[in-house]
């Protein structure tokens, strides 16, 4: 049982709260995406350390709210969820900073970006701050047409976004490369 599932759960609790809905362990199980027996047990350890309250509705119908211990904590696990998520985006944009940085030196003047979109920002701010241009997620016809261009770098997100074109695999980098520089992929 992970932290992340805790935090899964203390929101969709919160959130069911709210929003005023009943909140059955089935409906919680869903909205925190979990199995109704791993709700169960997390529930459980909830009321045992005083962050759930239970109160009967009817016979067997049950519903949780969040105590203000449980309000707590979720604040709590929500700013260390932010702390580690502005590291690893400070970690990251360095990395992807210095990478743009040394294919701007090598001359490369377009960088052709094909990853997820969560990291596109990263790769826009570093493209502007040293004058390189971005082409994220290229049409198939304007992807061949810089594939044809000696100043542009593919970036390729894996299998997922597809290889760089035969004619461009020279200029072409591993996202993986670029994010964990110096690190094998076992293949």
């Amino acid at each position: 049982m992970t932290n992340d599932n805790e935090l899964q759960l203390l929101e969709a609790i919160y959130a069911s709260e709210t929003a005023g809905q009943a909140n059955s362990q089935r409906a919680l199980a869903g909205q925190a995406g979990l199995s109704l027996g791993m709700t169960n047990a997390l529930l459980s350890r909830f009321a045992e350390r005083g962050w759930v309250k239970l109160t009967h509705i009817s016979g067997r119908s049950l519903r949780y709210i969040l105590t203000p211990s449980g309000v707590e904590e979720v604040l709590r696990r929500t700013m260390a969820y932010f702390t580690r998520a502005e590291r690893s985006a400070t970690n990251y944009r360095a990395r992807i900073d210095d990478y743009v940085h040394g294919i701007a030196r090598k001359g490369f003047r377009v960088l052709v970006y094909e990853g997820p979109k969560e990291l596109e920002f990263l790769f826009d701010y570093s493209c502007a701050r040293r004058g390189v241009a971005l082409v994220a997620s290229p049409s198939e016809e304007l992807r061949a047409t810089l594939s044809q261009d000696s100043s542009a770098m593919f970036v390729s997100g894996g299998d997922a976004f597809g290889a760089a074109p035969p004619s461009v695999r020279a200029s072409a980098e591993g996202l993986a490369a670029i994010l964990f520089p110096g690190m094998s992929r076992a293949r």
